[in-house]
This record gives structure tokens, sequence and C-alpha cells, in this order.
């Protein structure tokens, strides 16, 4: 069979890798003639080669020898450049998808691949980069352009197409909301007291979880700071470790700790968390935290995770993720950038608890769905 459509991912850990692994094995069950090209060393547990090329270089690693930030960018960016030059998509193919889009590099990609007849499929997970390049005006007018070059944009929430919208004037016309699927993944045998000693909570704690790698608009700090005034009952399991060079370092989150005197009430597993670990630590977890700011304007992939496993959330009205939280009842909703609002928020989750939407949630947010909705707008660019 023929491929006719490409999907390229820059990535290869964290939700991205879970992302990919879901709407893999997804479209796959729908036997769609789609071809991935992966970064090196991407596990997404599809060996037909027909389906999966690895080619690609990982931008998010680093050697550990390089000390300099600026040396740092240098290096992310040589690889962003490799993966857009690399590519040469067979005669055969009509559609290009960007999962992952990094608008520096891959407008010209985009470019090499519109002169060759061939539509543009984006999925705007960031509405509008995190840690803008440039400082953010010449940000958006190259990201305006890539989105503009785009024949079809893919967001997840009615509320991002809105943003989207808004933020670059793009015709509605050519957004369509598809939405991110819950994650699924093998529960922990495990018993819990033996988890809790193994991650250092106490066994008579109310558990809170903060999941993923840190970066700077994920609102960690919010979060600390809002831990001081909580109460002896709780404690905070904070996982993962900071996103990279570009981002606010350990030590700035450690100086917070100090400062608001609440050491004795989290503790920080500062590494990359595995699939079985993820599976541990939301096991112990009473709710998972998402203290996430303003301008965080995306989707998540924690939420989805939460979501899979059935753990309540308090999470910043923010991007897509006050939206779900709200329609599909999933934990409460809280103003960003607000400590006291998020403390108010966690203690309320606790003392009105009531039955959560989670199974109506997995019912309509399925990766079985994802990749219906996906074939559609495939096929509404071959017509």
């Amino acid at each position: 069979m023929k491929n006719s459509t490409v999907i390229i991912s820059h990535f290869n850990s964290g939700g991205s890798l879970l992302y990919l692994q879901q709407l893999a094995d997804a479209l796959k069950n729908k036997d769609c003639q789609v071809i991935f090209y992966l970064p090196k060393g991407t596990s997404i547990n599809v060996n037909d080669q027909s389906f999966c090329r690895k080619i690609l270089r990982d931008p998010s690693t680093c050697p550990v020898f390089l000390k300099d930030r600026f040396l740092k960018y240098l290096f992310h960016l040589s690889k962003y450049i490799y993966n857009a030059l690399i590519i040469r998509p067979g005669r055969d193919v009509r559609i290009v998808h960007l999962l992952f889009p990094f608008y520096l590099t891959d407008l010209l990609m985009i470019n090499r691949f519109k002169r060759k007849g061939i539509k543009i499929v984006l999925t705007v997970h960031e509405i509008f980069p995190h840690k803008p390049f440039f400082g953010g005006r010449i940000d958006k007018r190259i990201v305006k352009r890539m989105y503009e070059r785009g024949d079809l944009l893919l967001v997840h929430t009615r509320m991002l197409k809105d943003e989207l919208v808004n933020l670059y004037s793009i015709s509605p016309d050519k957004i369509r909301v598809v939405h991110h699927g819950y994650f699924k993944l093998p529960p922990s045998p495990a018993n819990i007291s033996i988890l809790k000693e193994k991650y250092n909570v106490p066994s008579n704690k109310k558990v809170l979880l903060f999941f993923g790698n840190i970066r700077e608009n994920k609102g960690l700090d919010i979060l600390l700071k809002a831990l001081k005034g909580l109460g002896e009952e709780y404690f905070l399991l904070i996982t993962g470790q900071v996103a990279g060079a570009a981002e606010l370092q350990a030590e700035y989150y450690e100086k917070i700790i100090k400062t608001e005197k609440v050491n004795d009430s989290l503790y920080w597993l500062q590494r990359y968390i595995s699939d079985e670990e993820a599976a541990e630590v939301f096991k112990i977890a009473d709710a998972v935290i998402l203290p996430y700011k303003k301008w965080f304007y995306a989707q998540s992939g924690v939420l989805n995770l939460a979501a899979g496993y059935e753990k309540p959330c308090v999470a910043s009205d923010v991007g897509g993720i006050g939206e779900m939280v709200k329609e599909y009842n999933l934990g409460v909703v809280v103003r960003p950038e607000d400590s006291e609002d998020l403390k108010q928020g966690i203690i309320s989750l606790f003392e009105n608890r009531q039955p959560f939407g989670f199974d109506r949630y997995k019912k309509e947010k399925n990766w079985d769905q994802v990749a219906d909705l996906l074939v559609k707008a495939y096929n509404s660019l071959k017509k």
C-alpha cells in the first residue's frame, strides 16, 4: 500500500512520546496510509518500517559537556536544521503533518514541501512558544507566517481555536478541533504503602502530585508558595526535571522552598520519570496539581494522564486545560498565577468530594476517535 501522508515528530520522550505511541497505534488500526518520520531510538510499538522511519534527531537532548547556554541553543538548533533538511517525501506523498512544529526551521521545510504541491497539516499544541527565540514580536511574525502557509491547523479544544484566530487573525475555516486523547498506561501492581516509602511520602498525608518536565509557564513556583498555608495534612510530590537551559533552573525553585520554609512538606524527585514510575506516583497521588501560568497556550499531557488514572486535578484556567476540567468535571479550576486561589482550590477539592466525569471523558476523548478525526482531516485535503 502506498503512503500518501507523512507524519513528522522531532521528539521521542516524555508526553511527546506517549502521544506518538497512542496515535501510531490508533492509525495502524485504521489501516491509514501513513508513514512516521521520527528520531532514532524512538519506540512506538510499530515495527513495520513501511509505517515508521527513524532518521531524525531529537532536539531536546544535549551533551553534558556543553555548559554555555548559547552553545546549547546552537546545538539544539542544529538538530532542528538537520531534521528540516533530511526529509525527502516520495512522489506519492500528498500530505505532510507536523505534530510538534518548530517555527524557526520548520517554516523552511514547509516552503520546500509546498513547492512540490504537498499539503501541510500542523498540530498546534502550543499557540505561541513559551520561550520565544527572538523575544516575542519577531517570533510572532514567523509563527503567523508558518500558520498561514499551513493548509490545515489542528488544535485540541475550542478555546485554543479561538485564541489562534484572535492572536494571528487566522481564518476559522482552516482550523479543526482534534481533541487530545487520554493516556492509558498499565497501573502499578505495587502496594501503596510500599510506594509511599519508596518516594519518601508520609503515610498519613493528602498527596499532591506535580508531574512532568518543569518549565516556567507550568507554575511550580506558584504551587510552592501556595503550599506554605495549606496545613500539615498535605504533602507535595514533585516528579520531573527542569526542561532545558532556557528555563529557570532548579536553584530558583530550591530558593523558594527555603524562603517559604516548606522543605518538610514536599519531596522532589529531580530526574526523568519512566512510564513504570509514572504509574507508581499516580497511584499514591490523591490529586494532580496543574498551576500553569497565563501564557500557557496549550493542552496538557499531564491532564490526560491524570484522567487516564482517574485522579482529580486542581488546574489553572488557561489554554485548553480549564475548559476540559470544567466541561467534564475533572476537578477544580482556579485563577492562574494566584497562589491564594490555588490554595483554596486544593482545600475545596478535598472538602467537597463528588463524582468526577472520568468515564465520560474517556468515552469521548479516546485515541480511536482522534484517529477518525485525523483521517477525515486528511481526506478533506485530498478532494
